[in-house]
């Protein structure tokens, strides 16, 4: 619409609410009213039916007239369903007046719209346009009609407030639906319109109408069908009846799902009316549910001329529901509407507010939602775990630029660039910030993004800051940058003298010993390639859970004399000394992946003391004070290879079971290696059930310790057999 049509029609509505407010009797006003419209709406002719002091029993009715009318009668039928549905009706009709006297009128195609004037939740009438074509009804002319109904609903009220009030007396009266409803219902239903205003609990609500609509008809059973639309289907929300009646059994089926195609109450869904089937022998698809039913009654809940619910009720008697019981279904359902409009909103507003709040509650993001003071509002479980906080739960004031700060104060690295980060978002509101922060004891590497909440009104009303801890995507960047430099110098390192020699070879004629020299140079670093190779699978097959065990019972003593004579080559500075119990009891375990521990250990132990010195391999049956306060109880046979090499620093020994991690310093630097094996070692301890430690002192040298359970020798022959 365009801004000089809105303001035609905002001058069109002043001036028929003026006329509307006049000191002049009520029919002069109606008058004047439709000359005012006729010019804007192009109707043929109108009408006004309403009763002064609404529409109740002994109430008078008051019809006008626009003046100029078509000779064809009003059909009061279209009336009587405008004042039943309770919405406003635009539909294309034909008229005709066979009763005409000397003239013989033809029938004619016309336009038809109803619009019932209600207020204060009464109905106080009903203005009604015929026109030639549908098209002038539409548009700006419907829209101007509903804006006239609340004017006229007061102009209907006052002029009615002269009159005595009607009495609710022992007989029925007259409604605007052409139905009767005796005085007893309609002040059962006045009763309960003042309870479903208070009520917001959907349950609770359709209960209640159920239970009044039972009790009121006189039917056996009956139920609530929540409508939805877009799927053409039914949703049973509430039922009730005796053991006897059809109904038996409908509460197991609550919030099941029933196409609207079949039954009474999809058609009366689908026809948005009020539906009566005294018998259902002569339409028996129109069975309200069960075998013994004979009378069914549906009644449809209509908001904004859409159905969202229907009800339903059933009896064994055919002649149990009548004129009265459906005059009392369709006021009761217009009853309903308001208040269950008002509950499902409540409903979804509660149902939006529950899924958000898990969703805030369990997501693994810490959130946290500030004020624009910076103080805490609401925090998620997931925020004070990252930081390792407790944020009061009571009244007191914890802010995010103090408090947060106070607490964090010995683990922040950079306290100052969180103050920064808080100030900045109290001096630019609107920004979204983000910040990098390093905790220590233990390392944390935290993100925090800073984002501006806004109100209903748009208006800034904090912040929210979300936290997520990114130590794993750091740690998991450094292992690849290690992996990456460590491999790849491993990798070139053999390469290049493999390369150089077999150059040499091929280009050169050179002594035999010389060639044998060579030969054996390559043959030695394609099997430093080849183990590196196999490092890198063991890693792959341990992470995959995909390292398999050969386990038999077996000797550690043969492992340890076969380990001395292999490592006698390597010992050129260095003295292996074994302090091995003798006839140590066999342990099940993979011989080739113990053997590979034992060696990994020996062989870092001569590599990290350079200068040499003794090597100490020990083997025992452990008893509680030689193992850690942690480790499990049982038998155990512990490992031990002690050195007296460089040792390892304090901050370092944790974490050399990681992988790729290797010590940093000056002399580590020169020796290499590709920082798997202890992680590699570990691995397949633990696989045997065992666990592995670390002594060290900088500059005193290092110890490794392990365990591994004594076999139960008759269970695991036993087994094998």
């Amino acid at each position: 619409m365009s801004v000089v049509a809105a303001t035609e029609l905002l001058a069109l509505l002043g001036e028929a609410t003026r006329i509307l407010h006049a000191t002049l009797p009520l029919e002069q006003r109606i008058q004047r009213l439709f000359e005012l419209l006729r010019p804007v709406v192009h109707f043929r002719d109108a009408r006004l039916i309403c009763w002064l002091q609404g529409a109740q029993p002994k109430t008078e009715r008051q019809q006008f007239y626009s003046a100029d009318g078509w000779p064809y009668p009003w059909d009061d039928s279209l009336s009587r369903r405008v004042a039943l549905d309770g919405a406003l009706v635009l539909r294309q009709i034909a008229v005709s007046n066979p009763a005409a006297a000397g003239e013989h009128l033809p029938v004619v195609q016309a336009a038809y719209l109803g619009a019932p004037i209600r207020w204060d939740r009464r109905l106080w009438g009903l203005l009604e346009l015929r026109a030639e074509t549908r098209s002038t009804l539409e548009g700006t002319s419907r829209e101007l009609v509903a804006a006239l109904l609340p004017q006229l609903a007061v102009a209907i009220a006052q002029a009615g407030q002269s009159l005595p009030p009607a009495p609710i007396g022992a007989s029925d009266g007259a409604t605007p639906t052409g139905l009767t409803l005796a005085p007893p219902r309609l002040q059962h239903l006045l009763e309960l319109e003042a309870r479903l205003e208070t009520m917001l609990n959907l349950p609770e609500l359709l209960s209640l109408l159920l239970r009044q609509a039972l009790a009121a008809t006189g039917a056996e059973a009956g139920a609530v069908l929540l409508v939805d639309q877009s799927a053409g289907e039914l949703l049973l929300h509430t039922a009730e009846g005796l053991p006897a009646t059809p109904w038996h059994g409908l509460e197991a089926q609550q919030h099941k799902r029933f196409s609207w195609d079949h039954g009474l109450a999809g058609q009366a869904a689908r026809m948005k009316r009020a539906l009566l089937v005294r018998d259902v022998t002569l339409q028996p698809e129109l069975a309200p549910g069960g075998t013994g039913a004979r009378a069914g009654l549906a009644a449809p809940i209509v908001i904004h001329e859409r159905v969202v619910a229907v009800m339903l009720l059933s009896s064994s008697r055919s002649n149990a529901f009548g004129d009265q019981e459906l005059a009392f279904m369709r006021a009761l359902c217009d009853r309903a509407a308001l208040p269950l409009s008002r509950t499902l909103h409540y409903q979804d507003a509660l149902e939006s507010a529950n899924y958000l709040g898990q969703v805030f509650n369990n997501l693994p993001t810490g959130l946290a939602l500030l004020d624009t003071n910076g103080k805490v509002v609401r925090v998620n479980p997931a925020w004070t775990s990252i930081w390792g906080i407790k944020v009061p739960q009571r009244r007191d004031a914890f802010h995010v630029g103090l408090d947060l700060i106070e607490v964090m104060l010995p683990r922040l690295t950079e306290p100052l660039a969180v103050t920064e980060f808080c100030r900045k978002g109290q001096r630019l509101p609107s920004e979204t910030l983000v910040l990098r922060v390093r905790l220590i004891n233990p390392v944390q590497d935290l993100h925090i993004l800073s984002v501006p909440t806004r109100d209903s009104q748009k208006r800034i009303s904090g912040r929210l800051w979300v936290v997520t801890d990114v130590t794993r995507e750091g740690e998991a960047d450094r292992l690849k940058n290690e992996f990456v430099s460590i491999v790849s110098h491993e990798l070139r390192t053999p390469l290049t003298s493999i390369l150089g020699y077999t150059e040499l070879l091929l280009s050169r004629e050179f002594q035999p010993e010389e060639r044998i020299q060579f030969i054996k140079t390559v043959y030695d670093e394609a099997e430093r390639l080849s183990k590196l190779v196999e490092d890198l699978l063991s890693v792959s097959r341990i992470e995959a859970g995909r390292l398999k065990l050969n386990r038999w019972l077996n000797s550690l003593n043969s492992i340890v004399n076969e380990l001395s004579t292999q490592l006698n080559t390597q010992l050129v500075v260095h003295r292996l000394l074994l302090d091995v119990t003798p006839n140590l009891p066999p342990v099940s375990i993979d011989r080739d992946k113990i053997k590979q521990v034992i060696f990994n250990l020996l062989n870092n132990a001569i590599k990290y003391s350079p200068k040499g010195g003794e090597i100490t391999l020990e083997m025992l049956i452990a008893t509680p004070t030689q193992l850690p306060p942690e480790h499990p109880p049982g038998r155990w046979i512990r490992v031990a290879i002690h050195d007296q090499g460089m040792g390892i620093a304090p901050d370092d020994l944790p974490r050399i079971w990681e992988r790729f991690y290797r010590v940093d310093n000056t002399n580590t630097r020169r020796i290499g290696g590709t920082g798997l094996g202890l992680s590699i070692t570990k691995a397949i301890v633990e696989l045997h059930g065992g666990q592995i430690w670390a002594e060290s002192e900088l500059g005193q040298g290092s110890s490794f310790f392990f365990s591994l359970p004594m076999a139960n020798v008759e269970k695991d022959t036993e087994m094998r057999k």
